[in-house]
């Protein structure tokens, strides 16, 4: 939910970020701002620092930033919505409950709610009964009282029916009841979805129940599938949560490490084997929306996935999304065709230790799965699917540094690792940045978007020369629309933490590292400046236009159009060494 913008900004204004951050961290004034030692990185030096005038903070050594509500985000590890809460709370701001939802939908919302609970206050008092085999099951895995506690495990009975009369009994509609998830119907007949399995219920991170698992415990069961999961509803969407996050995140983050394994079970015996800090990702492959939920706790993430082709090809997925999320991941190496839970019931704590400590690199795990070490051919398709995997980095030092591991590695030079990878470049004709694994390659998107935002007064007559795809970088583009489309922008920017609104709270550490740079622009520098940007990117285009003719030579079109942009780049050019430039060529 997302809540009104004029609410927000009642709830920023009456939250001072000095006050808030003074709360958690010991301020010093220095200068116009405030600074301390970050939260978020160990340090000695004083490099975090608050600017009361636009109300962000900014780290100068790890880099996070951005405005009140991120802070909090970041420090307690919550959501926005939550972060909203806790400081409309500090300030005595009432929020509005569900104010963008219709009334119906949120009596849906709070009737799922109720009967989610209800229906695991159901289950767990079935698996609470003395002497049931649901409980002779899960004691002859080895799972204890304490483990079935602390993740509320139930028992679904073996009468299809029991659920159902259960929550007409407390009072739910049957119109309610159907849209749970939790029953099927067939010919008026309503039955529980789950009957005789063990169940596992999917928390929230901030504690409600939202869906349930199971899975079937009698050997002569055969009605096929073993593991049996809510489907989605209005309250859950699997891609969206983790399982035993809600139990496991102060864990988690107390050990700035998580342990991601594929299902409950193995989650279960993981954490009952002394390994706190686990998470399973609900039988689906690893998605964006899990890999941002776990990165909210911690960035280092160990995949503990079965070690069968099943396993290693849901791994090798998981690299690339974690990857694309900037989090690079190890992977804990199980003897082949096994699984977490009997990995830990045959070899135990210390075992499993030892190979946490020996994880591989994503570059080691594919040589390993790959059978690299077989003939030349399977090494060099393995450096092929670990070439695919770096260009996935978009840190350039970082990208550098596995490449000469890589290149060690594999033992081939770091040459040839750098030609494949410019030969695998995604060429286009609107966006092409030559490889560069030395310099950043959005160091000039960055200054002249940073130039707008902190010279309004000098830079806005020239947003109509700034076409958006001129840009690479997504959240640069984002900035450049933002101020095409707002007149007001230049207000907005005055205060830092007003203008973050706008944007994703991903964003936010990005634009404050543009505000904190307060440098004023000259005209004449910006001037130059973007001209010099124009030529560069026309320069990208000429060269796809000659390589383009020089397999199709008579295309009179293509040449002309190679005319047309070769007089707007000498035009440019005149412009900018006679410093005259009076108005910027679109």
């Amino acid at each position: 939910m997302r809540y009104d913008q004029n609410l927000l900004d009642d709830i920023r204004s009456a939250n001072s970020i000095v006050d808030v951050i003074g709360d958690y961290l010991p301020l010093r004034r220095s200068g116009a701002n405030y600074s301390a030692p970050c939260p978020f990185h160990s340090e000695t030096q004083a490099s975090f620092m608050v600017s009361p005038r636009l109300q962000i903070f900014k780290c100068f050594g790890c880099g996070k930033g951005g405005n009140v509500f991120t802070f909090l985000m970041e420090y307690e590890k919550i959501t926005f919505n939550e972060a909203v809460q806790k400081l409309a709370d500090r300030a005595g701001i009432k929020l509005p409950s569900h104010e963008e939802s219709s009334p119906e939908k949120r009596s849906l919302f709070n009737a799922l709610y109720g009967m989610y609970e209800a229906a695991l206050r159901y289950f767990c008092h079935q698996l609470s009964v003395k002497e049931n085999n649901g409980l002779t099951y899960l004691k002859k895995r080895n799972i204890d009282d304490k483990t079935i506690k602390t993740f509320n495990l139930g028992l679904a009975l073996e009468k299809p029916h029991g659920l159902y009369n259960q929550l007409q009994k407390k009072g739910f509609s049957k119109n309610i009841i159907m849209k749970s998830g939790l029953f099927t119907s067939s010919n008026g007949d309503v039955r529980d979805k789950f009957f005789d399995r063990i169940i596992f219920p999917v928390f929230s991170t901030d504690g409600k129940v939202i869906a349930f698992g199971s899975r079937i415990y009698k050997e002569e069961d055969d009605r096929g599938a073993k593991y049996l999961n809510s489907p989605e509803t209005p309250i859950y969407q699997k891609r969206k949560h983790l399982y035993g996050l809600y139990q496991t995140k102060s864990s988690v983050i107390k050990k700035d490490a998580v342990l991601l394994v594929e299902g409950n079970v193995d989650l279960i015996k993981v954490w009952q084997h002394g390994f706190t800090n686990v998470v399973a990702s609900l039988g689906t492959s690893l998605t964006e929306e899990q890999i941002k939920l776990i990165s909210r706790y911690t960035k280092n993430i160990l995949m503990l996935y079965d070690s069968d082709s099943a396993g290693n090809e849901a791994a090798a997925r998981a690299i690339s999304t974690c990857l694309e999320h900037h989090i690079t991941p190890k992977i804990i190496m199980l003897p082949p065709m096994t699984d977490p839970d009997d990995y830990l019931e045959e070899h135990g704590h210390e075992s499993l230790q030892e190979l946490i400590v020996t994880a591989r690199t994503f570059y080691q795990f594919i040589y390993e799965i790959r059978l690299a070490q077989k003939n030349l051919d399977q090494k060099r398709k393995a450096i092929d699917e670990v070439i695919e995997y770096i260009l996935l980095i978009d840190d350039l030092v970082q990208r550098e540094m596995y490449i000469q591991e890589c290149a060690d590695f594999f033992k081939v030079s770091e040459t040839s690792i750098y030609r494949t990878l410019q030969s695998k470049q995604k060429k286009s004709w609107e966006k092409r940045t030559p490889l560069n694994l030395h310099v950043d390659p959005y160091h000039e998107e960055k200054e002249i978007v940073r130039q707008i935002l902190v010279s309004p007064h000098i830079c806005q007559d020239y947003l109509d020369n700034l076409e958006v795809d001129y840009f690479s970088h997504p959240v640069v583009q984002k900035i450049i629309i933002f101020v095409k489309t707002h007149d007001d922008y230049p207000d907005l920017v005055q205060n830092g933490a007003k203008f973050l609104d706008n944007f994703d709270p991903d964003d936010a550490q990005f634009i404050a590292d543009l505000l904190f740079n307060e440098t004023p622009a000259t005209r004449l520098g910006f001037e130059k400046m973007v001209v010099g940007f124009q030529i560069k990117k026309l320069n990208i285009d000429l060269q796809a236009l000659n390589e383009y003719i020089i397999k199709h030579p008579d295309n009179e079109k293509k040449i002309k159009e190679k005319e047309v942009i070769q007089k707007k780049i000498n035009e440019l050019k005149k412009h900018k060494k006679g410093g005259t430039v009076k108005k910027l060529l679109s």
